[in-house]
């Protein structure tokens, strides 16, 4: 086993980004230094705030804070932020340490964040300091008219899902966002979470897929995007963000099974998928069509096979520019004719093209790599007849 590494936040910090997403393998520490650094250790130590400003891009303002701030832990559902569940994700930060004896544990109530000490004598704890708040994304309309002029840091966790994800739910945050900024523009945002899929609505909404495709690991990538407004000086606001995908620990959760490359060493999780079992090559190209879905593409051919003529259909990812005239399948609806939305009932002219299309079924489709199977999977919004 060699050297263990752990995650430090700090290089990604100091970027001074708006927006911060972290991902990686499961247990490498990028948790507990968000937690740490932009929740706990702020309460007891004046710490340096790292800000990026869209009047001039190559430079990171450092401004020092003071202890007399709060931040916000944030989950996606309502059965995630249960006082037990959110004192368990504090569980790995020693308190009475950091403190210097002053608290010895985190409490939650009614949806504050308290840091606590325990009463012996009346076995319970009791709450001395406000830190912070945890909300559930899925109410966060709730929240709307509340104040929280003390946070200084929202904090995302498992923001990438292995289920699913609520309705509009990248607008839900941002909403959430301002209700916790009210355009102060002092406000960060952390993203954490495990390389579980690319199908994630933050990843294409934000116009990140692409970068996030070619990362790898241990690499941060930014980008400047546009709010659309201006301010008073007549200059375009942007939001600058910071991608990292976490470089492996090197050590290793002792997983096995289908998924211990992603739990183990941060690899983007991929289910098992049929695969040609002849060299592309050895067939001839019948019909092409592509789909479309949450950002992805793809390209779709009908093979026949050169030696025995069976036929079967091949998925493969596509990043070209897609020419005038193909079909394609997409969640994107258009007036054009050559856009179809359901693969089994497309609305178009050739019989010989519906007849063939009944034939894209499990069974019979094949695909370039388990990662291009489970992406496609993943985004389309239909199912694939058995």
């Amino acid at each position: 086993m060699g050297k263990i590494k752990h995650y430090n936040i700090d290089t990604i910090d100091k970027l001074g980004a708006t927006i911060n997403l972290i991902f990686g393998e499961r247990s490498n520490g990028k948790s507990y230094q968000v937690k740490h650094k932009k929740g706990i250790l702020p309460q007891f130590e004046e710490m340096t705030n790292y800000h990026a400003s869209y009047l001039n891009k190559n430079e990171v303002i450092k401004t020092c804070m003071t202890t007399d701030r709060e931040f916000m832990l944030v989950r996606r559902w309502r059965e995630e932020i249960s006082p037990a569940l959110v004192e368990k994700y504090f569980d790995d930060v020693d308190i009475e340490k950091i403190s210097n004896g002053q608290y010895d544990m985190i409490t939650v109530y009614r949806g504050e964040i308290y840091l606590s000490v325990w009463d012996n004598d009346k076995k319970r704890a009791k709450r001395v300091k406000k830190i912070g708040y945890v909300v559930a994304l899925s109410t966060e309309q709730k929240y709307a008219g509340s104040s929280f002029l003390k946070v200084t840091d929202i904090i995302f966790e498992e923001f990438m899902s292995r289920g699913l994800y609520l309705p509009h739910e990248s607008a839900k945050l941002m909403n959430l966002y301002s209700t916790v900024d009210r355009k102060r523009g002092i406000v960060r945002l952390w993203l954490v979470g495990n390389t579980i899929s690319k199908v994630c609505p933050y990843l294409t909404e934000w116009g990140i897929l692409d970068i996030v495709r070619h990362m790898k690991q241990g690499e941060i990538k930014t980008k400047w995007i546009s709010t659309g407004d201006y301010d008073d000086a007549g200059n375009l606001i942007e939001v600058k963000l910071a991608i990292e995908y976490c470089e492996s620990t090197g050590n290793t959760s002792f997983i096995i099974g289908e998924h211990k490359e992603m739990l183990n060493k941060g690899d983007w999780q991929a289910e098992r998928q049929p695969k040609l079992s002849k060299s592309f090559n050895c067939y001839d190209q019948l019909f092409h069509m592509f789909f479309i879905y949450k950002g992805f593409k793809f390209i779709c051919y009908y093979l026949k096979d050169k030696e025995n003529y069976s036929e079967c259909w091949f998925i493969a990812p596509f990043t070209k520019e897609i020419g005038e005239n193909e079909l394609i399948f997409s969640d994107d609806i258009k007036e054009s004719s050559f856009y179809q939305t359901d693969i089994y009932n497309p609305l178009i002219k050739s019989e010989r093209i519906k007849l063939l299309l009944k034939t894209f079924k499990e069974s019979n489709i094949f695909y370039a790599s388990d990662m291009t199977g489970t992406d496609f999977k993943q985004a389309i919004n239909f199912d694939i007849r058995k």
